[in-house]
Order: structure tokens, then C-alpha cells, then sequence
């Protein structure tokens, strides 16, 4: 076919051989209500310029990416209606028209041919070839359908004028439209009611958001709540336009299982009256994990959002899980490469793409480990920065108490329950509320404060052997802390949360800079759990695992992201730099006998300190909790002066 139509003038080929080689689809008629709505939805794109180019350009190559898999045969159809072709492809992934990326020598034949060339694809990167897309003269990028083109193909399809088309009409795609959209069947009154029952059906686009507080209500949310509050207040004051063009609406939301990331988000849309729409990284594997369906998943979700947002007010998308998308940074062999290479391409212009200015949706991504993400992705235009949200302090851990309980002990001082529960989170908090109603439930009576203390240290099932070790651990934490001038002890504490035995936490008590005594001084402090319980008698144990991570994570940074190592060459972010030890072997040596150098001065400090760490372990063997104020006293007791803070909050736990 390509040899009977290359030397010619679209005008000199008959109109039948345009509709492309072999059987490449059927063609919808324009009458038929899908046709209708297909060339109505063309219409919208095409300026008068480009409907001429369309027309008369030679060897012009166009690529249409449909709204979704169902417009893709339609619009084709509209596209033969509208000028010749010599070759129109359609890849909307289905097993008749099931094409790879790779798959495109018809394509490249007919291009090379000179002849007039359209592909009609709801998901480009995923089934089209990367060298089409990146040399098409022309890409049509079509939205939703709006309500004033639903009104116009009504119109056009029955005859009559409709009224009160639902606005949320975006939300449906083509196939809830084509069975609303009946002529003969009751008229243009009749396809507005199928309408309005088709999007009252079900028939969603956005998750059903979560029972949860305003924005300006949430706590404990720390700089991630910040970031939202001024969103939300961006989005009140500026005009929509400015706002879509000019607000800091992408960022990354990073913080443990369990603070509160999904609720955050939630509230956001809740707050703003925003469609929220969910995705992740592994639901873009479900079901298959073959490239181009990966592929096609992943586009769908951004393309998705963007054509949502273009016919509504804006959407939020929340991407969740994005440290399972590997870093191109981390390496990995050539399998590996060839396989996540196309899919971190594909991922990075699409960020861009929903990102760029002007585009109706607001961004945010949510991660676990901000430490594994490309920085890529972190890059201005892209998701742009990381906000985090901490564990909440006894103060916030009060507020979301009072949250969960509602009208319950309206007169309760919560702050003794909050103090105990320092370093849990709002996960935490939602499961002692369920439990001690359950328990109020059960003995038939109102919830009690004393239900929820008996959730918050909750009865102890631990030998008295494995609480000595964890109390000497922790002990040990703090005491070298103090010692080392690694910041102020907040809190000591033995009670069992989850997997975790028991946890120091130590707050930044100096400048906002370190040199490198102070980062040593971390690592020393981070590994004086283990060298507490050497120096007691009791042996390693796997207590030690976070210790272990978190020093091993200090002291590869000072040798690779600040300069401390005999180079001044940044290789890695802080939170990155262990990422490096396991394929380089000089460094992962030295980093060895740092911690080596570590750990011996940290069990030092631990036999220096022995008496008061003693005192303490047994304090919290009767106490299981002790307070900042509490510890100074002790320490005082004991005469022991500490050594200058050296400024960084630190989190060390016994599990």
C-alpha cells in the first residue's frame, strides 16, 4: 500500500485508501453519538491554523492522545472525517490494536514514505514509539468532555436544545456518555436525566475522602501542615488563574508509618472542596508487571489528572509510595536498567507535565524513606521539594487525643496521657481511643481516663530480664548523650510500642550548624545502647538494629556529604549516603573503622558514666517513663556536668 500511495498528492488518492494499511480500524460514522462527541471534542483543539495544516500539509505527522482507551477508535474515525491521511494508527493497548513501543515499522515506513501520518493513543508514552512522539509535527492533547460540549452534542443528536446538564459530567467517561446520550429515546429532557443518574450512579473519579478535621484543625502536622495552610490560603485569596500559574503547589510529604501523610491530604482536598485522586507506585503493577502496561498505568494516572483538572475547578493527585521508584543514581545491573530506564523517563515527564504552570492540580507525593528518591523528581518544576511531617510533641499528641474522643471526657486533663505517650503517633492514638471505648464498652460504663493510661502502658509481658536490658539500653542513650553534648534529653522511656522496646529522644540543644566533633559526637551517642549492654554483662543484642542504621548513616555523611573525609566532593544528601556503602568498598572500610573509632569511645563514655547509668535504668524499671526535668535531677544527683550541645535531634530506640 505504501508503494501505491508514496509518490502521490493526497488529493490524487482515492478516500477509501486513507483510512490507513490493512485493517487498522473500523470508522466510526460522525452521525453516531460517539462520532459526534468525538469530532466536537476535536473540535475544541484545533484552531483555525492548525485545522489548516491538518488539511493541506504534506507528509505532516500529528499525534492525538485521547482521554481515555474508550475515544480512541472514535476519534479516529473524526480524524478521517476531518482531512486525507495516508496511514492513521490506532494504540489504545486493546488485543486488536495491541502494539509495543517498539513495534512501529508500518509507522516508520509511512513517515519515511512522506506520507500523511496520525496515531491516536490515550497513553503515548506506553504504546507509541519514543521517536514518533519526540518528531511529530503536531501533538492534540484533548480534555474531557465540558458541559457545553455534552449540550452541543445533545443538541446535535436529538435536535433539541437541552437545559441543566450536571456540571460533573467531566467525571463520566465515553461509554457512561454514549448510553446517556440516546437519540429517539424521550429526547434532550430524557439524555439529562440518564446523565444526571450516570454521575449520581457511582460513577467516580475521585476518592471518597476520609472523616477528617479542616486543615487549620489538624495537628501535629509540623512543616507539612504549614506548606498545606498556606496552600489553602493561596488558594482562597488569589485569583484561580494566578493561582494555578504562580502558587508552590507540588512537594513531596515525607515522615514515619503512621503520622498522618493520607489524613494530611485528605483534609487538604476536604478543606479546599477538591476532587482528591489517589495513585501509587505499586498500583501501576497490578495485574501485570509487562513494561507497557506498567507504562500505560502510569500515564493514565498523570494524564488523568490533568484532563480532570482542565474541565473542573483543579484536583489534588497524591502519588503515594515513591521511594519504590529507584533512584537512577543507585545503579543496578543492565537487566535491571533496561527495564526501569523507560519507566523513570516516562515517570519524570510526566511530574513535569502535571507540574508545568497553569495545569489545574496540585501535586503532592508521599514517601516513608525521603532518602531513596531520585533527586530528579526533587527538582524545581518537578515535585520540587520535601516537606515533612515529625512525630507529634505531647502538646499536638493532647490535641488529636481530644480529636478522637469528641464529646467524650469533655473535662479531662489529657496531657499526663499525651507525656506518656511521647514519641507515638497519630496511627497510635486512633488505636488507644478504639480500644479503651472498647473496654468502656464491654464493662458498660463511659470511657475513663484510666482506659486510655492503660492503652498508653499497657501491662507489661516482657521478663524482668529482657526490661533490665532495654532499660540499661536506653539509659546508656541517654546518658552518653548528655555526656557528649549530643543535645537535651527530652524523654527516657521502657514502655513497648509495636516492634520497639523502648526509645531516648534527645532535642537539638545547640547552633543550627555541625562541625565534625559534633556529627562524631551523634554517632558516639547512637551506638552507647550497645556498649551500655556490653559494659553491664548482658551481650549484644538485636536492640541494636535502628542504633546501628542511624549511626551507619551519620558517619558515612561526614566522609560524603560534608566534606569531613579528605574531600570536599558531595556525593550524596545526608539522608542518601549509605546508599553509597554497599557498592564501594573503599568507602564502606573506612566508614567500618569510623564506627570502630565510635563505638570504643562511646563504651568509654559508658564505663565512665556507669553509676548513673545504673540510677537511671533502675528509675525507669520502677517509672518506665522519665521525663527531661526528671533526668537532670538525676544527673544532678550524680554531680555530672554535660559537654556542649551539639545540635541535632536524635531519635534512639531499643526494638
Amino acid at each position: 500500500m505504501i508503494k501505491q500511495l508514496k509518490n502521490k498528492h493526497p488529493d490524487e488518492i482515492p478516500a477509501d485508501d486513507y483510512l490507513g494499511l490493512g485493517d487498522e480500524a473500523e470508522n466510526p460514522k460522525a452521525t453516531s453519538c460517539g462520532g459526534v462527541l468525538a469530532r466536537l471534542l476535536l473540535d475544541e483543539v484545533l484552531s483555525p491554523e492548525v485545522r489548516a495544516r491538518i488539511r493541506t500539509e504534506r507528509g505532516i505527522a500529528v499525534l492525538v492522545e485521547a482521554p481515555s482507551a474508550a475515544w480512541v477508535s472514535y476519534l479516529r474515525g473524526a480524524l478521517a472525517d476531518l482531512a486525507a491521511w495516508g496511514h492513521i494508527e490506532v494504540r489504545d493497548g486493546s488485543s486488536r490494536y495491541k502494539r509495543k513501543p517498539e513495534d512501529g515499522a508500518a509507522l516508520a515506513d509511512a513517515v519515511g514514505a512522506g506520507l500523511r501520518v496520525a496515531v491516536v493513543c490515550h497513553a503515548p508514552e506506553a504504546h507509541v514509539p519514543p521517536a514518533f512522539i519526540a518528531t511529530a509535527d503536531m501533538r492534540l492533547r484533548l480534555g474531557r468532555p465540558t458541559v457545553s460540549l455534552v449540550e452541543a452534542a445533545i443538541k446535535t443528536v436529538t435536535g433539541e436544545a437541552p437545559r441543566d446538564v450536571p456540571a460533573q459530567v467531566d467525571r463520566l467517561d465515553l461509554s457512561d456518555l454514549l448510553v446517556a446520550l440516546r437519540s429517539g429515546a424521550g429526547g434532550a429532557a430524557a439524555c439529562v436525566r440518564r446523565l444526571e443518574r450516570a454521575v449520581t450512579s457511582g460513577v467516580k473519579s475521585s476518592t471518597p475522602l476520609r472523616d477528617v478535621p479542616p486543615i487549620h484543625d489538624l495537628h501535629g502536622m509540623g512543616p507539612a501542615g504549614d506548606w498545606c495552610r498556606r496552600l489553602v490560603e493561596d488558594f482562597r485569596t488569589m485569583p484561580a488563574d494566578a493561582f494555578w500559574r504562580e502558587a508552590d503547589r507540588c512537594c513531596v510529604i515525607s515522615g514515619p508509618p503512621g503520622v498522618g501523610k493520607t489524613s494530611l491530604m485528605h483534609s487538604l482536598a476536604l478543606t479546599m472542596k477538591l476532587d482528591l485522586l489517589e495513585t501509587s507506585i505499586s498500583s501501576w503493577f497490578e495485574g501485570s508487571s509487562y513494561l507497557d502496561r506498567t507504562l500505560a498505568a502510569l500515564v493514565a494516572a498523570f494524564s488523568g489528572a490533568r484532563s480532570q483538572g482542565r474541565s473542573s475547578r483543579g484536583v489534588i493527585l497524591a502519588c503515594d509510595e515513591l521511594d519504590a521508584m529507584p533512584s537512577r543514581e543507585d545503579g543496578g545491573d543492565e537487566r535491571h536498567t533496561s527495564y526501569w530506564k523507560p519507566l523513570q523517563q516516562a515517570y519524570l515527564r510526566e511530574v513535569e507535565a502535571t507540574a508545568a504552570a497553569g495545569v489545574r492540580v496540585i501535586l503532592i507525593g508521599a514517601t516513608n524513606y525521603a532518602g531513596r528518591l531520585d533527586p530528579a523528581i526533587l527538582r524545581p518544576g518537578r515535585f520540587g521539594r520535601v516537606v515533612h511531617v515529625p512525630k507529634p510533641d505531647a502538646i499536638a499528641l493532647a490535641a488529636i487525643l481530644r480529636q478522637h474522643l469528641g464529646p467524650e471526657l469533655p473535662d479531662a486533663d489529657l496531657s499526663g496521657v499525651a507525656d506518656a505517650g511521647l514519641g507515638s503517633t497519630g496511627a497510635d492514638v486512633t488505636a488507644w481511643v478504639k480500644a479503651a471505648r472498647r473496654a468502656a464498652r464491654i464493662a458498660g460504663r463511659p470511657v475513663m481516663l484510666a482506659d486510655l493510661a492503660a492503652e498508653v502502658l499497657p501491662a507489661e509481658d516482657r521478663s524482668e530480664a529482657d526490661l533490665w536490658r532495654c532499660a540499661v539500653h536506653e539509659a546508656a542513650h541517654a546518658v552518653v548523650a548528655h555526656a557528649e553534648g549530643s543535645g537535651r534529653v527530652q524523654r527516657v522511656s521502657i514502655v513497648s510500642i509495636g516492634k520497639r522496646g523502648g526509645a531516648t529522644m534527645v532535642s537539638s540543644g545547640g547552633a543550627p550548624t555541625l562541625g565534625k566533633d559534633g556529627l562524631q559526637a551523634l554517632v558516639v551517642a547512637a551506638l552507647a545502647g550497645r556498649a551500655g549492654e556490653a559494659e553491664f554483662g548482658l551481650g549484644a543484642s538485636t536492640g541494636s538494629h535502628d542504633d546501628l542504621a542511624q549511626a551507619t548513616r551519620i558517619a558515612a555523611s561526614i566522609r560524603v556529604s560534608f566534606g569531613f573525609g579528605g574531600t570536599l566532593v558531595h556525593r550524596a544528601d545526608m539522608d542518601r549516603a549509605a546508599c553509597l556503602l554497599e557498592q564501594d568498598r573503599t568507602l564502606r572500610t573506612a566508614v567500618g573503622r569510623d564506627l570502630d573509632r565510635g563505638y570504643a569511645a562511646a563504651l568509654a563514655s559508658v564505663r565512665a558514666n556507669r553509676d548513673l547509668i545504673g540510677a537511671l535504668a533502675t528509675l525507669l524499671m520502677e517509672r518506665r517513663v522519665v521525663d527531661g526535668a526528671d533526668f537532670l535531677r538525676l544527673v544532678e544527683a550524680q554531680g555530672m556536668a554535660p559537654a556542649p550541645a551539639a545540635g541535632m535531634t536524635m531519635e534512639a530506640s531499643h526494638g
